[in-house]
């Protein structure tokens, strides 16, 4: 699944001319047959758009070679979700399946083009989900339309790996074999860390095991203010919600051990609790960017040129945006000067996606949403921090 991180790399990337190829896929039928079909065309489509930037074809060519050899390969296409994003520039192929339906689009441009794929990554769409047993751990970085599993968080892997730090403590610590005595020498007490008592012993263990999970969750999430949704049975959600002090954990979660459940079904339940959430955060900021307007507050912004400015410096809190509406520019990042053009060239790009871009990577929320419900403004609305 796309995380904020890959789109942090593709808005970053040296990636002149880039290439974008959206287009929707199929999991099955016989619609699966003209999946690679419709990628050949949008390829034939991107080839004839970078010759006319100037790229003689065999260049062209060699950009769009990563792509074209999946059209052939027949185990790729088999294994698909409901859309398919490349991203091509020399030197560089990013590909991503999505949960989504994205349009068939090819953009040439100086940058990426990426607001397609915005919706996974919106206020309303992204969240987390910890998924705890005795045996297991796990984090997942998820949105509205499905998760995936988040590797570089620093997690225990069980309380039995927390079972044998014990057992090794306590075997250096206990009283040497060889050497029997008929009375504990003063001064070499024999250590038992969590206890006499096995039953002691066993939930001493599960605190601790929980507490590093605990440390692990909240240092991986220091910096984002999404949901975290607790999948875990009674025992050890108590002993959780006990030790992790954040916020941002639900005060519901889904009480039922996690490895029962498959992805699909752990991911619907955790969206029944969550998505209360997203709905009443995106009133809420509707409401906010009506009063600011109703009181003449400059922080309330629908000017196109201002958003993108005040995206760039980290300005934007808050970002509405019309999720198939385009405005094609250049943005002279140095002049800090917005020029608004008709079409889309070589060398401008769509300034909407720019301003979401720039929006959620510097900790900014994005709401995509259908043109007809945008709090005023034909293209985009923002609520600016200054």
């Amino acid at each position: 699944m796309l995380t904020k991180d890959d789109l942090g790399r593709l808005m970053t990337a040296d990636a002149t001319p880039a290439v974008s190829i959206f287009l929707p896929t199929h999991i099955a039928g016989r619609e699966v047959r003209q999946d690679p079909i419709r990628l050949k065309d949008l390829l034939g489509e991107a080839a004839r758009q970078l010759t006319e930037t100037g790229l003689r074809g065999p260049e062209a060519d060699q950009i769009l070679a990563p792509a074209l050899e999946l059209v052939e390969d027949y185990t790729f296409w088999r294994h698909q979700d409901r859309g398919l994003a490349l991203f091509l520039a020399p030197g560089i192929f990013h590909r991503y399946r999505v949960p989504i339906d994205l349009p068939e689009l090819v953009v040439v441009a100086k940058r990426f083009h990426v607001k397609p794929l915005l919706t996974l990554l919106a206020a309303d769409g992204l969240f987390f989900v910890l998924a705890v047993t005795a045996g297991k751990v796990r984090l997942f970085e998820a949105s509205r339309f499905g998760m995936a599993e988040c590797d570089d968080v620093d997690l225990p892997d069980s309380v039995a790996a927390i079972s044998g730090e014990t057992d090794y403590q306590n075997m250096l610590h206990a009283s040497p074999v060889a050497r029997p005595r008929t009375a504990a020498p003063v001064g070499i007490p024999k250590t038992h860390n969590f206890g006499e008592d096995p039953e002691e012993q066993r939930k001493a263990q599960l605190v601790e095991f929980i507490r590093r999970v605990s440390r692990g969750v909240e240092d991986y999430l220091d910096d984002t203010q999404a949901s975290l949704v607790l999948a875990a049975e009674p025992e050890i959600e108590g002993h959780f919600r006990k030790i992790y002090k954040p916020k941002h954990l639900l005060p519901k979660g889904v009480e039922i051990n996690p490895d029962a459940l498959d992805m699909d079904d752990l991911h619907r339940r955790a969206y029944a609790l969550v998505r209360p959430e997203f709905t009443k955060a995106r009133e809420e900021a509707v409401g906010q960017f009506q009063t600011l307007c109703g009181n003449g507050d400059s922080r309330a912004e629908t000017r196109v040129d201002e958003i993108v400015k005040a995206a760039r410096f980290g300005r934007v809190d808050t970002l509405f945006v019309a999720a198939d509406a385009r405005c094609w520019g250049r943005f002279d990042e140095t002049a800090n000067q917005v020029a608004l053009q008709d079409s889309a060239t070589a060398d401008n790009e769509d300034l909407l996606d720019y301003a979401a871009v720039q929006t959620l990577v510097q900790g900014g929320q994005v709401n995509v949403m259908d043109k007809g419900d945008l709090p005023r403004g034909d293209l985009a609305a923002a609520i600016l921090r200054y």
